[in-house]
């Protein structure tokens, strides 16, 4: 029995040069590619659909596609060659991405993508495809549920002398949960924001809070969490 010394494993493993994109014929790259870009679009889909932050940032859902596209590229590049693998991380380690993610869930669909580009860059299109569909089922799941229980922020703007016991009674009476966040006051006037749960979406409780309640100015925002995104 032929034993294999270290010079062999690494001639054959380490150093072979050519044997990267013999693997993949000019269809094999085509398919690779289609397959990427067709379920990008899956996920561009779905992060369109069950967004629910402030302001959707349609570039950044476009690079989501991009992003599994390119990865695809990269994967079948550097497959079945650890050299190029090495010189691929140590180009790579030289950028620096300083774009902010402002969701976490924006990070999550980043991953996807990624997953996805790796998978359909090794030929490993059951991986991705049953892999998204799954994802997709999970996500849409999780944010139809959420729905049901959507939270706004109130901000109220209010003279000075305005009670703000009788304005708290009465919006926790017309909603299904408020929360007292920020209270700013000066001579002219004063500011409360609440976080409020409605009730089936009822805001009528607003005008009472106008005609009533000395309240100059009422102002009712979709909640991301994050007061600074607001």
């Amino acid at each position: 029995m032929n034993q294999l010394t270290f010079p062999d494993i690494f001639k054959k493993g380490f150093v072979n040069l050519s044997g990267g994109f013999e693997r993949f014929t000019s269809l094999d790259v085509v398919l690779n590619i289609l397959v990427s870009f067709a379920i990008g679009m899956f996920i561009f889909y779905i992060y369109k659909k069950t967004f629910r932050g402030v302001l959707y940032q349609k570039s950044f859902n476009i690079t989501l596609v991009i992003v599994c596209t390119i990865t695809t590229l990269i994967i079948m590049t550097i497959s079945g060659n650890l050299v190029l693998s090495l010189g691929m991380v140590g180009a790579l380690s030289i950028v620096r991405f300083r774009t902010p993610v402002k969701d976490p869930i924006d990070l999550a669909f980043l991953f996807w993508a990624i997953t996805v580009g790796i998978a359909n860059g090794v030929n490993y299109f059951n991986i991705s495809i049953i892999g998204s569909v799954f994802v997709s089922i999970i996500i849409l799941w999780l944010t139809k549920k959420e729905e049901t229980d959507n939270p706004y922020l109130l901000v109220l703007e209010m003279s000075a002398d305005a009670n703000d016991d009788d304005i708290n009674k009465l919006i926790s009476s017309s909603v299904s949960r408020v929360k007292l966040k920020s209270k700013s006051i000066n001579p002219a006037f004063a500011e409360l924001t609440f976080e409020v749960r409605l009730k089936d979406g009822d805001t009528g409780f607003l005008k009472t809070l106008r005609d009533e309640m000395k309240v100059t100015k009422a102002t009712l925002i979709s909640y991301s969490g994050d007061l600074a995104s607001v």
